[in-house]
């Protein structure tokens, strides 16, 4: 990526995990404050772990710094445990995730048949997604928006659909699902290849999100131009009136 695409988002990410402009400069691992209804939150880029923890456990996070920073760096899946043992109880985590953002520098487009939907594509949204286990559609599946989702059809059915949330007026967060009967063959490429064509037009910052457990998913990406911005790890933690 361009170095002013990666300082704008060094930007928002040390601004979005409370720690100091520079954090992703200086190395170690340096402890923000968050919003009280966030979990403890983990960047692990370069030389830096940066650490967004709710106000409630920031206090705690900074006392064991050194051993926090240890455990993302080795082993990020570990950090359930140092939080469960030593912070609050866990009532979820996500991650370790891929971050990948790119730009107009690096971005490489796929041609293909996608397409924005319309209303008139409805119904056949409705159908394909009804056959998508309901897990994979919660983790990726984009609404319906005419005008905005993007679309490819195969056998003349919709196989893939990809769209974009906008975070904070700045990144375009993409979601992308393909029909299981379709996989492998290109078509979740081709439907984030153009949401991430349409997000560059609106001036955005294409973000794709997914487990590193998923490498296909990781890898997608990547032969998109995607660059890994960081390793995250989001911990959600029990709220102190539950502990």
């Amino acid at each position: 990526m361009q170095p002013a695409t990666e300082r704008a988002l060094e930007a928002y990410w040390t601004d979005q995990l409370g720690v100091s402009g520079d954090a992703f400069e200086t190395g170690g691992v340096v402890v923000g404050e968050v919003g009280d209804d966030a979990g403890v939150q983990v960047f692990v880029r370069d030389g830096t772990v940066a650490v967004g923890a709710p106000s409630a456990f920031v206090a705690d996070c900074r006392a064991r710094a050194d051993a926090l920073a240890a455990v993302a760096a080795d082993d990020p899946a570990a950090l359930e445990r140092w939080v469960e043992e030593r912070v609050a109880p866990v009532e979820t985590v996500l991650g370790p995730a891929f971050y990948g953002y790119t730009d107009r520098e690096r971005f490489e487009p796929v041609a293909s048949a996608a397409r924005v939907l319309t209303d008139d594509d409805e119904a056949a949204y409705d159908r394909f997604r009804a056959a998508v286990p309901a897990d994979e559609w919660d983790a990726g599946g984009p609404a319906f928006e005419p005008g905005e989702t993007v679309g490819i059809e195969a056998d003349g059915r919709l196989v893939a659909a990809a769209g974009f949330k906008v975070w904070d007026e700045q990144i375009a967060h993409v979601g992308v699902v393909t029909h299981p009967d379709y996989r492998s063959r290109g078509f979740g490429r081709a439907v984030v290849s153009r949401a991430t064509e349409r997000a560059l037009d609106a001036g955005l910052w294409p973000q794709y999100r997914t487990l590193d457990a998923w490498p296909w998913s990781v890898a997608l990406a990547e032969g998109l131009g995607f660059e890994r911005f960081a390793t995250g790890l989001l911990v959600v933690v029990a709220q102190p009136s539950n502990r």
